[in-house]
């Protein structure tokens, strides 16, 4: 990669869980961009805390809640997506993206945006099988069951669709769970030292998400970054002739190969009671047998697996485009917390073709038109054609995606659509910091929690958003 031409600081944080202020206060003073790889916990006061999938004993309001009333403003321009401990609610309200605070930006369920000549996309969940063939394309009601408050952050067909349809020149890629099999494209070995349960999941090919895996090989960004498994890894992918370069693995994991000595760990193996507990769905009062907790220590809970029927799903081989990267490089953080590998400065540096870029002219958060395109185009198929869409066989989409062959009719009048959005003058694409306005209560001496409704709050941004850009959704 080219180190002429400028770069644009961007720190890159793991799983946040509400810590703002200490992972503001770890920022270096030239940090331009702060990126959260979900788990985020935007909680607006103590009824939000009924749509967040976490121990009881883990509700609480943390820091968001400041600078959503603005008590304190962000320091630097943050961009996050949805993990699964989040408040569903409030992301629901911002599907397609918005301001969740001042300079606090959400890229939506799947958004993409540009940032000083750098295309950002991502989508926010994390994959269960399970739920993806389900397909459910209903809002979960309010106040979410046992089993909405966990699918309301899965991931589903329609947004995987969507970023099926993305381009081949993303400079970064965000996800809260990690593609399978990355890890045999770094130092697994460290891995396993580090987090020695990830041994079955590895061998099963159940490590991460299918989906995730074939978007990384087919889209091919510059960058991905992941949070989920609290554990700092890195590795490269490269694309020159679909094999592994740095460090050199075998492509193929032998068992032998992760028959480590299980005394041979590191500090960050240590973990503590309360970690465990929030890295799992389970309610806290229960007690887990050690094979339990051995299970569950990856897997969030036993409704949570990454299962499907084959582990294995195709890693694309496809020809070249215009814009691909030789080789993406995957950085995964932990959660913030001391002592932890949680936050990471990186230098991206902006493509000659991109410098002309109105965001890299003007320095402003400019929307995606190709994303645009494809919330318009996507929703409006789904919406016309929704016995159709629920006929498709997910399940088996999940293992082969290239069979989702919808995909190249629909890219088709998302490039009719796009024509459209390149003749509109680029301010239109710029997204206002002042569309934010405070919309669900804030607690104070005049109101409380019990005084609160349990509800979807009507978002400006996103009716703003639809009736711009003619989009009709579900």
């Amino acid at each position: 990669m080219s180190s002429e031409g400028r770069k644009v600081r961007v720190a890159v944080e793991g799983c946040c869980h509400g810590e703002l202020n200490s992972i503001y206060k770890s920022l270096e003073d030239d940090v331009e961009l702060l990126l959260i790889c979900g788990d985020f916990q935007a909680i607006r006061n103590q009824r939000d805390l009924d749509t967040m999938n976490v121990p009881k004993k883990y509700k609480k309001m943390a820091d968001f809640h400041e600078y959503y009333k603005g008590a304190k403003t962000a320091p630097v321009l943050t961009i996050f997506i949805g993990g699964n401990h989040e408040c569903s609610s409030y992301l629901k309200e911002l599907k397609f993206g918005g301001w969740v605070a001042p300079n606090i930006y959400y890229l939506g369920e799947f958004g993409s945006v540009w940032y000083k000549g750098i295309q950002i996309c991502g989508w926010s969940g994390i994959f269960n099988y399970w739920s993806f063939l389900d397909n459910s394309l209903d809002a979960e009601a309010l106040p979410y069951t046992d089993k909405t408050i966990r699918s309301a952050y899965h991931t589903s067909p329609k947004n995987f669709l969507k970023m099926y349809l993305m381009n081949h020149d993303l400079d970064i890629a965000l996800s809260h769970d990690w593609p399978v099999g990355i890890e045999k494209h770094g130092d697994v070995q460290r891995l396993l030292r580090k987090k020695q349960f990830f041994k079955n999941d590895i061998r099963n090919g159940t490590l991460g998400s299918p989906l995730n895996k074939f978007l990384l090989s087919y889209l091919r960004p510059r960058y991905w970054f992941s949070g989920h498994l609290h554990v700092r890894f890195e590795a490269w992918v490269s694309y020159k002739k679909q094999e592994i370069t740095k460090p050199v693995l075998a492509a193929k994991i032998q068992s032998e190969e992760i028959d480590l000595d299980m005394d041979d760990m590191d500090d960050t193996q240590q973990v503590n009671d309360e970690e465990l507990s929030l890295d799992m769905d389970a309610d806290e009062t229960v007690k887990h047998d050690a094979r339990k907790d051995y299970e569950e220590k990856i897997c969030i809970d036993r409704n949570e697996r990454n299962l499907s029927p084959n582990g294995d799903v195709l890693v694309s081989s496809r020809k070249r485009f215009q814009g691909d990267a030789e080789e993406t490089s995957f950085l995964a953080l932990d959660k913030c917390l001391p002592g932890r590998q949680y936050l990471e400065v990186i230098e991206v540096p902006v493509k000659p073709e991109n410098e002309k870029h109105p965001s890299a002219i003007n320095g402003g958060l400019y929307w995606s038109r190709r994303a645009i395109c494809i919330n318009k185009i996507v929703e409006d198929y789904v919406t016309k054609h929704r016995q159709q869409f629920n006929e498709i066989k997910w399940g088996q989409i999940s293992k082969n995606p290239l069979q989702l062959t919808i995909v190249d009719e629909l890219r088709e009048y998302v490039q009719i659509e796009l024509k459209k959005l390149n003749a509109i003058d680029d301010s239109t694409f710029e997204i206002s910091h002042d569309s934010f306005k405070i919309i669900a209560p804030v607690e104070s001496r005049d109101i409380n929690v019990d005084a609160i409704p349990l509800k979807y709050w009507d978002n400006n941004q996103t009716t703003e958003y639809k009736e711009k850009f003619g989009i009709k959704s579900v």
